[in-house]
C-alpha cells in the first residue's frame, strides 16, 4: 500500500471513534469496558455483538464477524477499501485531496473520477441551458421535473460531434484520458463524442462517485434507444447497480430491494417512494451484482419487463440471487398494457404497485408459471422439465421441497419420488464438480443436507491462536518472544500462520491498511477475535500482563503441537511404519511435553 494511503488510514483511524460509527447503525448499550448490541451481520434476538473502544474493534460471538472501523463500513455499506477510506475521511473531516494531490503531482493528471464528475456537471448545465429545451420537453412528456434533475443528476449531451471533447480539453484534460473514460470514440479521422443528443443518466459507484453514463434518445427516429459507457479502469457493469448508492440505506431499513431493468424504471420507483429500488444496467444480472444486494437485505423483488425477454432475464436473475442467499420474489404487474414499472406507475398509483409487491410470487412458483404452457405441450415437455430441474438443483433441498405439491402437480412426479430425484441430481452435480476441487465428494441423503460453504471459523476453535496473534500485533515485547520459524510449529490453522508471519516479518503499524487495501478482511477479523479472547481471559480473574498472557497461550499451543506430533508418530508405530529417527523423536517429545504444563 502506498505510504500516502497508509498515512491517510492512520489519520482517519485516530480521528474517529468506532462507538460513534457503529452506534449510528446498531443500538449499543454499555457493558463494562465495552458495548453490546444486536449483530448487523446476522439475524438474532439476543445480543452477541461486542464493540470495544480500547482496541477500536468489534466481534460477534454468533456469526464470528470481527474487525475494525474500516471493515465494518466495508461490510455494512458494501464498499471496497478505497471507497470506505474516502467515506470515513468525510466523516472524520480529513482533507483527502491533499493525499490525492501528492499522487497527481507525480503524473500531473486528473483522475478518471474527476473527469467523469466534470462531464456530469457539463451535461447538467446543458440540460438547464438554452440548448436543453428539447430535452426538457421530453422530460415533461415523461413526467420528470426540474427537481428530478438535481435528485438524479440528469443531464443532456448536445447533438454535436465534439462539444464534450472541446469542453474537457479546454479544461486541461488530454484527449487520450477522455477516450479512456469512455466519453469519446476514436476512429481513423480522430475522436468524437460518444453521447450526442441524449438524456444522460450518470451511473455512480456505491461511494457516490460517477463512473459511467447511460444516454437515452429523446427523438425515437434517431438511433438506438440507449447508449452506455463501455467498461473502463473504474467501471465494470457487472459490479455495479444503478442508484445503489442512494438505495442502500432504504434497502437496509425496509429489509428488501426492488430490482428493475432500466434507468427510468429505477428513477420512477424512487419518485413514487420506492427508494429501495435499483437497476441492473441491462437484462443480464451477474453474481457480483447479486452479491452487492445480499449485503443490505435478505429479500429481493424482481420487476423486469413483461415481454418474453424480460421474463427469461428475471428467471436467470432469480436463481443467481437465490444462490447468494436471498429470498427472491417476482412482481407481476396487473396491467397488460404496462410492460415495465415506469409505464405502470405513470398510469397507476404507488399503492397499486405496493399491492403487486404483496402479490409477488416466490422463485419456484414463478418458474412453474412461466413454464406451464411448455409443460402442458407434449412436444416441449421434456425440455421444460429439464429446465425446471436444472433450476431446482441450484437450491437447497429444503428450499425446493417447500413447494413439492406445486412441483408434483405440473411434473406428475409423486412427492416421495420428487425428493429422491432432486437428491440424485444434486449428488450428480456434486460428483461433476469434484474434478474442480481437492475435497472429497460428500453425498446428500434425504435426512441430511450439508453446507456448501463452510469457513475455517467453523472447522475448529482457533480462539487461542487468534489471541496469540492479537498479542503479537499489539505488543512489541511479545514479538520478541517468538521467532518466525516457530510459526508453523505453534499455529495449526493457515489463517493464524499467515497472520503471525505477516506480523513478525512486517511492520504491524502498516499491516491493517495493507491487508484491507488488498481486500483481505479475514486477518483484521481474526485479530479482533483474538482481542476478545484476551479480554475474556483477563475477565476470568487472572490479572496477567500481556507478556504473561502470551507465555500462557504459547505454552498451551506448544503443548497441543507436541501432542499432535506424538499422536502422529504413535499411529505410525502401531502400523509398524515408524523408523528409528521417529522413535527417538517420540522419546524427546514425551519429555518436552512436561515442560508445557497447562
Amino acid at each position: 500500500m502506498p505510504a500516502d494511503n497508509n498515512e491517510l488510514y492512520n489519520e482517519i483511524k485516530n480521528a474517529l471513534d468506532i462507538i460513534d460509527i457503529i452506534g449510528e447503525r446498531v443500538r449499543l448499550r454499555r457493558t463494562g469496558r465495552g458495548y453490546m448490541g444486536l449483530c448487523p451481520f446476522h439475524n438474532e434476538k439476543t445480543p452477541s455483538f461486542h464493540v470495544w473502544p480500547d482496541s477500536q474493534s468489534y466481534y460477534c460471538f454468533g456469526c464470528h464477524e470481527g474487525g475494525n472501523i474500516f471493515t465494518f463500513i466495508m461490510k455494512t455499506e458494501g464498499m471496497t477499501f478505497p471507497e470506505a477510506l474516502e467515506f470515513l475521511a468525510g466523516r472524520a473531516g480529513v482533507d483527502i485531496s491533499k493525499y490525492k494531490s501528492r499522487n497527481r503531482t507525480r503524473n500531473n493528471t486528473k483522475s478518471l473520477y474527476d473527469i467523469l464528475e466534470l462531464s456530469a456537471k457539463f451535461f447538467t448545465d446543458n440540460l438547464l441551458g438554452t440548448y436543453g429545451s428539447a430535452a426538457r420537453d421530453y422530460m415533461k412528456r415523461r413526467e420528470l421535473t426540474d427537481n428530478d434533475i438535481n435528485t438524479f443528476s440528469l443531464g443532456y449531451s448536445l447533438n454535436s460531434w465534439n462539444s464534450l471533447i472541446t469542453y474537457l480539453t479546454h479544461s486541461g484534460i488530454p484527449e487520450r484520458d477522455i477516450i479512456n473514460c469512455g466519453l469519446a470514440v476514436e476512429n481513423r479521422n480522430g475522436a468524437y463524442d460518444r453521447f450526442r443528443g441524449r438524456l444522460i443518466f450518470p451511473v455512480r459507484d456505491i461511494a457516490g462517485r460517477v463512473i459511467a453514463f447511460g444516454g437515452r434518445i429523446i427523438d425515437s427516429s434517431e438511433g438506438v434507444k440507449y447508449i452506455n459507457s463501455p467498461e473502463s479502469d473504474i467501471y465494470s457493469k457487472r459490479r455495479n447497480l444503478y442508484l445503489l448508492h442512494e438505495a442502500r440505506k432504504f434497502i437496509r431499513e425496509k429489509g428488501r430491494s426492488i430490482l428493475t431493468e432500466g434507468y427510468m424504471d429505477a428513477v420512477r420507483l424512487h419518485k413514487c417512494g420506492f427508494k429501495e429500488s435499483v437497476a441492473s444496467l441491462g437484462t443480464s444480472l451477474t453474481p457480483e451484482q447479486a452479491g452487492l444486494l445480499s449485503r443490505f437485505a435478505d429479500r429481493c423483488y424482481i420487476c423486469y419487463d413483461s415481454d418474453q425477454a424480460g421474463k427469461n432475464a428475471a428467471l436467470r436473475g432469480m436463481y443467481i440471487l437465490q444462490e447468494h442467499g436471498l429470498d427472491v420474489r417476482v412482481i407481476n404487474l396487473p396491467d397488460d398494457k404496462a410492460k415495465d414499472p415506469d409505464e405502470f406507475l405513470c398510469s397507476h398509483s404507488p399503492e397499486e404497485f405496493e399491492e403487486a409487491v404483496k402479490n409477488s410470487k416466490p422463485l419456484i412458483l414463478q418458474h412453474i408459471e412461466t413454464l406451464r404452457p411448455a409443460l402442458n405441450d407434449s412436444s416441449s415437455r421434456k425440455n421444460a422439465l429439464n429446465e425446471l430441474f436444472e433450476g431446482l438443483s441450484k437450491l437447497s433441498l429444503d428450499e425446493a421441497l417447500q413447494y413439492r405439491s406445486a412441483i408434483s402437480e405440473v411434473t406428475f412426479i409423486p412427492p416421495s419420488e420428487l425428493e429422491r430425484r432432486l437428491i440424485r441430481i444434486k449428488n450428480d452435480n456434486a460428483r461433476n464438480s469434484q474434478t474442480q476441487t481437492h475435497n472429497q465428494t460428500r453425498t446428500l441423503t434425504p435426512n441430511q443436507t450439508q453446507s456448501q460453504s463452510q469457513t475455517r471459523k467453523s472447522l475448529h476453535d482457533d480462539s487461542p491462536e487468534a489471541g496469540l496473534c492479537a498479542l503479537l500485533m499489539r505488543n512489541r515485547e511479545c514479538r520478541l518472544m517468538i521467532k518466525p520459524q516457530e510459526v508453523f510449529d505453534i499455529f495449526s490453522s493457515e489463517l493464524a500462520q499467515d497472520t503471525a508471519l505477516a506480523i513478525l516479518t512486517g511492520s504491524p503499524d502498516e499491516l491493517e491498511s495493507s491487508w484491507l487495501s488488498l481486500g483481505d478482511t479475514d486477518k483484521t477479523g481474526f485479530i479482533a477475535k483474538g482481542d476478545e479472547f484476551c479480554r475474556q481471559s483477563a475477565s476470568s480473574g487472572e490479572n496477567l500482563t500481556p507478556s504473561e498472557q502470551f507465555r500462557k497461550i504459547y505454552s498451551e499451543l506448544k503443548r497441543n503441537s507436541i501432542e499432535r506430533r506424538i499422536k502422529s508418530i504413535t499411529a505410525k508405530l502401531l502400523r509398524g511404519q515408524a523408523d528409528d529417527s521417529e522413535l527417538q523423536e517420540l522419546g524427546r517429545l514425551q519429555k518436552m511435553k512436561d515442560k508445557y504444563i497447562l
